[in-house]
């Protein structure tokens, strides 16, 4: 693959997509219009936690207009979660609420006015418990418990590798800072919705903002108690995820409870309000970590203890507290760890997958700390992390084997790109720069769910003109997955990315896939679509050897023609080879892929000891900042970044994705995002109080990637995804401290935060 000259593959080619989504000819959920169809809303508790006594709906039920109330005796009482064994929420509660905005009762109407209005006319009796909002308190014996059979902790991790004694024993330097993260609205410009119809056969079809098709079949098959096949999950234009559409939200089952029971499609939509209210959120963290290092710089041992706000139902608590276990053992391969996870029950909105799955939480302590040693032991930040780098083909303490890695690459970049080194050797006053360095999964990764949550299956199909459809359960988000995979296809097939036709996101025409979680897409859809269009490419080129009187290794496809190596003035094209195919032989020209992630491992139960991911991406950002100690205002300057994501199939949108997720995500969740709540109830429930930056907050950007072409990949690839807002709260904290000397270890960053800690070092 070294060297070979690509024709599509590494292309700054346009989305395929475009087109429809800049006239407005792509359908959104809003924009799906069935006939009959009829409007659903909600009633959610206006209590953190409470019994319900009486729930009464019969004057909604008589409001003309009303087509069907649901309460919880229209469900079967299945408990969800995708872990089936932590399941315990139901579609619709029927004996006790736990937040502000759990789903007690719904309505589907001729119009959203009069389901508005039906809401009001449902009379619900409630009981008042004692609630718990902060997860140190939840945590106490004396606290209330969320779900009575069990105690407040959901979950207990506990990992150690090698000796943390010994290790502490032989720093030269020890560190130790307590770290708090904010609960984080994902702040998808389209809110979550859905359209669910049940046939006269009983077979539902919903179409679904899900960034997961197929196992959104399986768990409302579960839920609904239907078998699978009555099931099928088509997924429309979908305008933003970040994580919070993954797996199945209560909308989704509560919208097909109302179309069973009307006979009629039903439309659910969120609108912003019940987005802050209802929707899953970032998990926030309490993080201790204690680090310790020798003179060299080289770290050798990490202790964390983690507390994770689990809200009030069990969703991916575990999941993303185990992936923050899981980078603090990987990054730097630090050879002694140990780890404490609490998973807490609160009465606050249960949390969810949110863009890094842990991972920017326990970044920001961990990088935080890699400056804190450098200046105790009087080195360049950067050099620090040019001596803990990770390197290619190693295995860290917790069994991940890393193959490809430009970590040492990247840094190196940053460092020429950005100035570093005549910045910090001639300081202006109250400006910084700071550095902070991410490993993550670049291809997905298994983490106990269902089989279908980690697999990616295609399935090329090449028309009788030499146009080639591509059959995929990937979903295009907004990433720009469907134009990656088709240029993929169109490498591996010879023909132009014009010719490749995508579908995605519809289970009764695709093949199981996990969706879009974890960076997986390039990665393990590709390799599935790949893998099926060699076989198609194979079928193609052994009927061209008796039109062309050549063996099969001497022939090659290309620019849409099947030519000799050594001869390419003798060729034919592939068009004319499908058609012989479909016309003179009968034969039909088809490839068929499952990529199982071979590489990756579920990590031992007990141990943890487990290859998580089958390849790791790494990535640099160095961020210049200036800061008004007056008023605490820190404003970004430049952010130069470097990513080692193995190869870029689309360079264009990579840097999209780098971009956004650093100028947007990553400097909200450094300065300015939290969910604020009062006794359980979220205050800033509009754009206009929670702060999500705009075109005028952000700073100039620089940004290079290191293609380090890993071996398992597809041409290559690894996922860029998630690691571009890894990092950023922890570059940006780094350099507030080169500018103003104190570090501030909860986030966001806000001016109040800031100018408590001058006045304390004062």
């Amino acid at each position: 693959m070294e060297g070979r000259e690509f024709t599509v593959v590494g292309k700054k080619l346009p989305r395929i997509d475009a087109l429809a989504k800049v006239t407005g000819e792509g359908r959104f959920i809003s924009d799906i219009q069935l006939p009959g169809m009829l409007y659903g809303k909600v009633l959610r508790s206006p209590l953190a936690h409470a019994k319900i006594l009486d729930l009464d709906i019969s004057n909604a039920e008589k409001l003309p207009g009303v087509k069907a109330v649901v309460t919880a005796k229209d469900s079967p009482r299945k408990t969800f979660c995708i872990y089936p064994n932590l399941a315990n929420n139901l579609i619709l509660q029927d004996t006790k609420v736990r937040y502000v905005g759990d789903q007690v009762a719904a309505v589907a109407a001729i119009d959203e006015n009069i389901a508005e209005e039906a809401l009001d006319l449902i009379k619900v009796e409630y009981q008042e418990l004692p609630a718990v909002f902060d997860p140190e308190e939840a945590i106490k014996s004396s606290a209330p418990r969320i779900h009575e059979e069990e105690n407040n902790v959901a979950a207990y991790i506990k990992r150690q590798f090698g000796n943390i004694e010994d290790g502490f024993a032989r720093s030269d330097v020890i560190v130790e800072g307590r770290f708090k993260s904010p609960s984080v609205a994902h702040c998808c410009m389209e809110p979550r919705g859905c359209v669910a119809s049940f046939d006269l056969s009983g077979k539902l079809t919903i179409w679904s903002t899900t960034q997961t098709p197929h196992s959104l079949r399986q768990e409302l098959a579960e839920v609904l108690d239907i078998p699978i096949n009555r099931v099928r999950v088509m997924s429309a234009y979908v305008g933003g995820a970040f994580g919070s559409r993954m797996f199945m939200d209560p909308i989704d089952a509560i919208a097909s409870l109302l179309s069973r029971k009307s006979g009629k499609p039903v439309r659910i939509v969120n609108t912003r309000e019940e987005e802050f209210i209802s929707s899953r959120t970032r998990y926030p963290m309490i993080i201790e970590l204690k680090t310790g290092a020798k003179k060299n710089g080289k770290c050798v041992v990490r202790q964390a203890k983690v507390i994770t706000d689990n809200g009030a139902y069990n969703n991916l608590g575990s999941s993303v507290t185990g992936n923050a276990c899981s980078k603090l053992c990987q990054l730097y391969s630090v050879p002694n760890i140990k780890f404490d996870g609490f998973v807490v029950y609160t009465n606050n909105v249960y949390g969810g997958a949110c863009r890094g799955y842990g991972n920017p939480q326990i970044t920001f302590a961990m990088e935080t700390q890699m400056d804190e040693i450098a200046v105790k032991l009087g080195m360049d930040p950067a050099e620090i992390r040019l001596i803990n780098a990770n390197r290619p083909n190693t295995i860290t303490v917790s069994g991940c084997e890393i193959t490809s890695c430009g970590l040492t690459e990247c840094i190196e970049e940053t460092i020429d790109r950005s100035g570093w080194k005549m910045k910090k050797s001639k300081k202006r006053k109250n400006c910084g720069i700071g550095m902070a360095v991410v490993m993550h999964g670049g291809s997905g990764g298994k983490f106990y769910w269902g089989d279908n949550c980690h697999i990616s299956s295609a399935i090329v199909k090449m028309n009788n003109d030499g146009t080639v459809d591509v059959l995929t359960g990937s979903k295009e988000i907004g990433q720009g997955s469907d134009t990656v995979l088709a240029q993929i296809a169109a490498e591996e097939l010879g023909v132009l990315l014009e010719d490749i036709n995508i579908l995605s996101g519809d289970t009764d025409a695709t093949p199981p896939c996990g969706g879009a979680w974890g960076s997986r897409q390039t990665f393990t859809a590709g390799i599935a679509v790949k893998s099926a269009a060699a076989d198609v490419r194979r079928q193609l080129l052994s009927i061209a050897t008796d039109m062309l009187e050549a063996r099969i290794d001497d022939l090659e496809a290309k620019n849409g023609m099947i030519s000799i190596k050594d001869y390419p003035e003798k060729a034919v094209p592939i068009s004319t080879v499908a058609s012989v195919s479909y016309t003179h032989l009968g034969t039909p020209i088809i490839g068929k892929s499952i990529n199982n992630d071979p590489w990756s491992s579920t990590p031992d139960p007990v141990t943890g000891f487990g290859n998580v991911s089958s390849a790791y991406s790494f990535g640099v950002q160095v961020a210049e900042v200036e800061v008004d100690t007056d008023t605490g205002i820190v404003r970004p300057v430049k952010i130069t970044c470097a990513y080692d994501l193995g190869r870029a199939i689309n360079p264009l949108l990579a840097k999209g994705q780098v971009v956004g997720g650093t100028l947007s995500m990553g400097l909200g969740y450094a300065l300015t995002e939290n969910l604020v709540r009062k006794k359980g109830k979220v205050q800033n429930i509009s754009f206009l109080d929670y702060k999500i930056l705009t075109a005028l907050d952000i700073c100039d950007i620089e940004c290079v990637f290191v293609e380090t072409n890993d071996g398992r990949g597809p041409f290559g690839a690894k996922g860029i995804g998630e690691p571009a807002m890894i990092p950023t709260a922890a570059a940006i904290s780094n350099a507030i401290y080169d500018a103003i000397g104190v570090r501030v270890k909860e986030l966001p960053i806000t001016p109040e935060r800031i100018l408590k800690a001058l006045k304390e070092k004062s």
